[in-house]
Formats: structure tokens, sequence, C-alpha cells
């Protein structure tokens, strides 16, 4: 449709809210027995929880975010992280155009935790990020984002804590049934052959008090997403032995080569969440959650790769008798488009990758309430584990001469043969088959105990003080290629009659061919080939082990006073933290283990001025603490003393926690209740970041025949020197109360900027800027709602920041601005029936990202495209 179109529908959407509104404005009988005109404000859904959300936000000492949503299911998104990605400061990655990890205030991923219920959680991913997606909106009731530190807080979260919050019974009268479901589709793959885009979701909750005092709730989701995609990906880019390209371009870095692919994706989660709150006196309180969440995914991707392109000097970049390259356009030092005098190889392939996720998470709080003292105990244990398997049949042929251009949003190359027309010509050959198989489970054990002590005194309000236990063991394989199967013939061509023609729709490349993987495998390879490149990736041995043990104690005092005539009030805190952690792992050919320890003393101090009724200045300062990522701890070591250059890489169980010395200071004015206007400003100052580097080492143990004396050996390290980020976020919210006839309509907005100085360790050349850092965020949603029609249209928008996209910590890559636009609509006929409209990424915004932190060195784009559902809800 392109994105002007796209704009149009959405404008046109708008101007549908205002017709819909303002026929709710003539109604007079809601059909509730509630009487409404323009004069009339009724209160529910949408704008009931932005009310709920400010409340929460207003009463917090410090600099927090919130999420509430009381109405069972009304968040109006797919996962959690796109709740999250619309909070001031916040931003998330796609991936498979869902929204997945989050970055805080510029700081990525690797610094934020991630909490259920108050409770740390284990992790699918092999370092300690949390993948928000496997959160359904509709488990979850609330969200609260602490920014400042106090100590009471869990330790772990440099950028920031994320705590979700699942259903509690005892906050709904019960029993009550909500029930959902409707159909999803994304457009992404709809030009892929054999292809259904059309998926579902559906979901439901009940809830009710078994007794007065005994509630119990029930939520399951399932959902299915034929969330395809198409990506043409740089293949890499080098400057080896360069030859002038052009007079004067030595240092031209040219591709080497270029990677396309489809992907026909089935992604199915499924979740069920549980709780039993039992509340016999107003002197006890007991609870227990349960959370279920399995991700299956289905990838069928057909592709493949040019080879053979590359900056070599005297062939590809030109000599007297080969021209190699003609009709070149440099842009920042990279070859960005040409076109070629000499022939490329293709690698076709059709391939077949699978991974499961899943995640159990429970817990056991009980609160006693005697006299002035409150007693809180609190045990808990999660696990998540990862299957991953990909496999692939590889084929060949000579593409011929070709060209390219890597312009744009929408890269294009041209080739002589395709490889369908090789492989109706009977020239595609079959090549190598591979499966490459990788394999996680982290399970993480907590216990907490906390006392608090109301204190009668005139300055002194409250003591609170506590310890908490934590003991986690990562056991994980790096993706490793566990069969390489060759055909049964190498000359022999590949039937076409196995193959489909298929076509992008968004780039302008050769025609592609696609197929079947398990019935091209046995023809290539035989039944005994296609079986070996079928592994069973359940049952994959475990490589490494992290083993962590943590142990917190800290002590918190709130106080409340007048400064100058107003009321004050804050607390002040100091959290101590002992780690322990063991790795074990292969060095070298041999099992070793090595331990590392530390214990640190993390102080806090917050203030909260009252300037007038609702008008409140939040002053914070706090050191902060987030350990190491998990892989990166692994003690695996491997070195190359054979060839020269020799070389060395490996993790390092030795590294130090990231610490940060921060200041906030915060202006909030809620000059209504679902009315605010907010400035916040950060510093912080960053010890200890970790990042990868090559450092020249003598291994022990390993003997250097020479004539290297050392090892270049590439691991992470930290850093030596400090660095600091600082930021400004500004939040505006309000309905139009000021506007005649337009007190229903709103706007929800917030713009964030932050600076670094802190880059990360390669390429040494050019430095990407820190992981997460993003000099710019936006958010801009206008709303309408009253007590039948709620719409919003959301644009969300971020400049380009550094991020780490695959399972190695060293593979830095660098995302570009983005600009997103959604929409989503709901009705309520009555009150016990709505419908719901939803239209995510409207404007079909690519994913493009590129390396060595040059925006010419294409990476990959990714066209996820657009997403729409449509569903109906039903109470009882």
């Amino acid at each position: 449709m392109g994105h002007k179109g796209t704009l149009r529908l959405a404008l046109l959407a708008s101007a549908a809210t205002i017709a819909v509104s303002g026929a709710a404005f003539a109604q007079t009988d809601t059909g509730t027995g509630a009487k409404t005109n323009s004069d009339v404000v009724v209160v529910t859904g949408m704008r009931k929880s932005m009310r709920d959300a400010l409340a929460t936000k207003r009463a917090e000492p410090g600099v927090v975010e919130v999420v509430s949503s009381k109405d069972i299911g009304v968040l109006p998104d797919v996962t959690i992280a796109e709740t999250l990605a619309r909070l001031p400061g916040l931003n998330t990655t796609r991936d498979r155009g869902n929204d997945s990890q989050a970055a805080i205030r510029g700081l990525g991923p690797r610094m934020v935790l991630g909490l259920i219920n108050g409770r740390e959680m284990a992790s699918s991913e092999p370092d300690r990020n949390v993948r928000w997606e496997i959160f359904p909106s509709e488990v979850v009731s609330g969200v609260e984002v602490y920014k400042s530190s106090e100590a009471r807080l869990v330790s772990g979260g440099v950028s920031g804590t994320v705590d979700i919050q699942t259903i509690r019974p005892l906050d709904y009268r019960g029993p009550s049934l909500t029930l959902r479901a409707g159909l999803v589709s994304y457009d992404g793959g709809s030009s892929l052959p054999n292809y259904d885009t059309m998926g579902y979701r559906a979901s439901g909750a009940y809830v009710t008090k078994l007794t007065p005092t005994l509630g119990w709730v029930v939520a399951a989701s399932i959902q299915k997403q034929k969330n395809g995609y198409e990506n043409v990906m740089g293949g890499g880019w080098n400057n080896q032995a360069p030859g002038p390209v052009v007079p004067g371009g030595s240092d031209v870095q040219n591709p080497w080569g270029a990677s396309f692919e489809e992907k026909a994706i089935d992604t199915e989660r499924s979740s069920i969440s549980s709780s039993l709150q039992w509340k016999p006196t107003d002197s006890f309180e007991g609870r227990f959650d349960i959370l279920k969440s399995d991700i299956d995914i289905e990838e069928n991707g057909d592709g493949g790769w040019y080879t053979d392109w590359g900056n070599w000097g005297g062939y590809e970049t030109g000599t007297a008798t080969n021209p190699g390259f003609t009709n070149n356009v440099i842009q920042n030092g990279a070859l960005v488009a040409t076109q070629m005098t000499f022939d490329s190889t293709y690698h076709p392939y059709v391939s077949k990758y699978s991974q499961i996720m899943k995640l159990l998470a429970t817990g056991l709080n009980g609160k006693w309430r005697t006299g002035d003292w409150t007693v809180t105990a609190d045990a808990a244990w999660s696990q998540a584990e990862r299957y991953g398997v990909w496999k692939a049949v590889e084929m060949w042929n000579n593409a011929g001469k070709g060209s390219y251009d890597y312009r744009g949003s929408h890269p294009s190359v041209t080739v002589q043969t395709s490889a369908w027309d090789a492989a109706q010509a009977g020239q595609l050959f079959a090549n190598t088959g591979q499966a490459d198989v990788s394999h996680l489970k982290d399970t993480l054990g907590t216990a907490n105990l906390d006392f608090d002590r109301h204190l009668n005194g005139t300055f002194w309000s409250s003591l609170k003080f506590g310890a908490r236990l934590s003991d986690r063991t990562k056991l994980d394989t790096e993706p490793t290629t566990v069969a390489r199967v060759d055909p049964l013939s190498w000359t022999a061509p590949v039937s076409a009659s196995l193959l489909t023609p298929w076509n992008y729709k968004n780039f302008t490349v050769p025609t592609f061919v696609a197929g079947d993987f398990d019935t091209l495998a046995k023809a290539v390879y035989g039944t005994a080939g296609a079986a070996a490149i079928n592994p069973d990736f359940k049952h994959q041995a475990f490589v490494s082990k992290v083993h962590e043990q943590v142990a917190e104690a800290y002590v918190e005092s709130t106080y409340a006073s007048t400064f100058a005539g107003k009321p004050v009030d804050g607390n002040v805190g100091v959290r101590v933290v002992s780690v322990k952690s063991d790795s074990t792992g292969p060095s070298n050919g041999t099992n070793v283990t090595v331990g590392n320890s530390y214990t640190k003393v993390l102080p806090s101090a917050l203030a909260r001025f009252t300037v007038n009724d609702g008008a409140y200045l939040k002053l914070g300062v706090s050191e902060t603490l987030s350990r190491p990522p998990l892989n990166d701890l692994r003690v695996d070591r491997s070195y190359n003393v054979t060839t020269v250059p020799y070389s060395g890489g490996g993790g390092n169980p030795l590294l130090k926690p990231y610490l940060a010395d921060q200041v906030d200071v915060s202006y909030e004015n809620y000059f209504r209740k679902d009315g605010l206007f907010a400035v916040a400003a950060f510093a912080k100052n960053i010890h200890n970041y970790i990042g990868y580097d090559t450092r020249n080492i003598v291994p022990t143990g390993v003997v250097i025949p020479g004539p290297q004396t050392t090892i270049p050996f590439t691991s992470p390290y930290n850093r030596d020197k400090n660095g600091t980020l600082a930021g400004l976020e500004i939040t505006y919210q309000t309905p139009f109360y000021f506007v005649p006839m337009l007190e229903k309509f709103g706007v929800y907005s917030n713009i964030a900027f932050t600076a670094s100085n802190i880059h990360e360790s390669s390429p040494s050349d050019n430095p990407y800027p820190m992981n997460g850092v993003a000099k710019t965020t936006a958010t801009l949603d206008l709303w309408y709602a009253d007590d039948r029609f709620e719409s919003r249209l959301g644009f969300k928008y971020h400049t380009p920041f550094t991020l780490l996209y695959t399972w190695s910590s060293s593979a830095l890559t660098a995302v570009r601005s983005e600009l997103t636009l959604d929409y989503s609509a709901s009705y309520k006929i009555n009150d016990q029936i709505s419908v719901r409209f939803q239209a995510g990424n409207l404007l079909n915004t690519p994913l493009r990202s590129y390396v060595n932190n040059n925006p010419s060195e294409i990476e990959r784009t990714d066209y996820y495209g657009r997403r729409f559902l449509v569903d109906l809800t039903m109470k009882y």
C-alpha cells in the first residue's frame, strides 16, 4: 500500500473514531441505566487504567512508570513488551515482528532486571535478558518500572527494574468469567508460496471468591501467529588486500556477498496463570501464584546467498585486464552499488528451524501484621528452558554476472541466472546438508524475609529491613553443528519438480526456489542422510554450567517532615549484596571450574517535595548494580597455536559487576486525575562496563611454540575507565477538557533524550555507541474514550542504537531509526459483549540494521508487514 496510503488509512480510521464518538455523545441511554451527555464523562476501561496508573505513580517517592489494567484482559497489545515500549525512556527491539527485549534510559537489556510479582525470574536467553513476549497481556494486571533505586528493591537493574504483576483475585468482586477470541493476520508473508497468513488468538479468565476470605483466579491464553516475513542481508563486509575500486579508494569496504531469505513462520504461544489468595483476618494474608508460558516456533525458510564478491585485490577490485566492479557508488567508504564483470556463485537452500521456549514461575507469599509490625515471607522458584535446531538442504549454481544496490530501504540484486532458471535448466546441484542445535536451561530459586516497623516519631515514619537469598544455575551449549552430510551425487541436478518458484514483494531480487525440507532432504541425501540432519534437539548435552549464589540484606528508613513550609517525604537506606559464582566448562580440551566472588554496598536516598497540591519535586541518589551476563561468565575457552597468527577466545568467569552512581531529578505535576506533566533528568557514572575486546595474554597451561610469545585473546572484559550516561524525559498526557465537546478525546506523549561517552570495544577503529543508547525516543498516542467506545492512534519513534541481536555477546549491530504507527479501537455493545480491532505497524516499517557502525554497510533489512486483529469479548 505504501506509507502515504497507509497514513491515509490511519487518518480515515481517526475520522471514523470521531464519527462514532459523535454518535456516542448523542446518546442519552447507555443501556446500563446510566444517563450521559456532553457534560458527563463516564470513566471506564482505558481511561480508568490511565487514572489508576497515575495514582500509583504519584504515590511513589521515586521515579516510576506504571501500567495498570484492573479490567481483566484490557491491555491492547499482543505482548507486554509492546506496552513497555510506549513508556517514557523505554525502547524495545523487534524479533519476528513482535516487540521483544527492552532497554531503559539508553541501557540495553543486559542491565534491565525483570521481576514477576516482585520476584526475579529465570530466562530463556543465554544471559539474563527477559524476552517479554513470553508474557501475554491477558494474564497481566499491571507493570511497574522503577527507574530510581531504593534499598528495598532487589538488586540487579542499573538501567531499571520491571515488575510484572499478575491478577490477584481478592482485587475483584467475582465470580466473573471473561472470554475473548478472534482472528489475527500478518501480511508480511503474504507472497510466500503455500502459506496462509491467518492465525487466531483466544483467552479466558475466571475469578471467584470461594469463601468471603479466599479468592481464586485462573487465566489462560493461546495464540497462533502466522508472522512470516522477508529479509535481505549484506553478507558481511571486508577490505582485505584492498585494490583500486576507484582512484584513491583503497580503504573501500565491499560486501562479501548477499543473503536472502523468506520465513514462513508459525508461532504458537500458550500461557496459563493462577493465583490463590487468602485473607482470613486483617492481620494475615497469604498468596500462591503460578505462571506457565510456552512458545513453539516453526520456521520454514527458503533463501540463499551469493558468494565470491568482496575486496580481494586484483580480481573483483579490478586489474588492467579485468575491471572487476564498474559503475561504482561509494558512500561512507563502502561500495553500496555496483555492476560486477565476474561470475558469482549462488547457494540456494531450503531450511527448517524449530525453537521451543518454556517458562514456569511459582511463588508463595505470606504477610503478617501485628501492632506496628508487618512481616513478609516469600519463596519462589522458576525455570526457563529453550531448545532450537536449524537444519538445511543446500544447493548451488553459477549465477553469472550481476549487480547490486544497497541504498535505501529496498535493497536490490540482479544476476544472469536465477535459482529457478537453473533448476528448470537442470543446473541446480545439491550441496552439503547441515543441522545446528542449541539447548539452554535456567533454574532460579529465591527466598525473602522482610520486616516493616511503623514508627510514631515526628520525623521517621517507618523502618524496613530484610534479607534475600537466591540460587541460580544456567546450563547451556553454544549453537553447535551436530551433523553435516554430503549429497548422494555432487553432479546430479536437483529435480525442479521438488521446487517451487517465488518472488519477494518488497525487494527486487532474482526468483528463488522453495521446497518441502523433509521431502527434499530424502531425495538429496537418502533416508540415512535425512535422518542425520534431523536430530533429537531436545536431548542435546549441555557443555557449560554457571552457578550463582546471591545473599542480600538491606535496611531502609522512611521519613516525613516539612521543608520551607512544604511537606517532604522519602527514604534513606543501604543494601549489601554478596555474590559467589562458579563456572564449569571446557577450556582448551579440558573441563575446568573457576570461581569468583564479590561484595558490594549500595546506598540510596530519595526525597519527594510537595510543591503544591498535585505537584512534586523528586530527588534521588543511589548506587546500583547489575551482575554480569551469565553467558559472558562461561569459562569455555579455546586456543589456536598451530596456525600463525595464533589466537584464542572464550568467556570470562572473573568479570566484575556493572556499577553505577546515579542521580535522579523529576518534576511531576498531576493537574488532573488523568493529566500529567513531568520532566525527569538523570545522570549515571558507570563502572566496570563489560564489552568484548582482544587483548594479548599468556594463557595458563598452553604451550606457545613461537614465534609469538603471547596470544591475542577475544573475550568479554571490564572497561578500565568509567563512563557517563545522562538523559532527559518529558511526559505530557491529558484529556482535552479545555476544548468544548472534546473532553472525551486526549493525548498521551513522551520524548526522551540520552547521551553517553561509553562505546563498545569492537570495532576498534569505529566503535559502536553503548548497547541500547538511542539519542531520542518518542511516543504520541491520540485517544478517545467514553463508556462505550475507545480508540487509540499511536506513533512510536527512535533514533539508531546498538543492539546485541544474537546469542553471542560479541555480535554487535546497529538498528536504524524507526517510526511505527498502530491503531486500535473497541466498542462495548452492552455490559457483557464488546468487540475490538487492532492494526499494528501500519507503515510497514522495516527493521534495518548495519555493521561496523557504518550506516552504509547494511547487515539486514526485514519486512514484517502489517498486523491486523479483530476479536470478541464476552463477560459473565
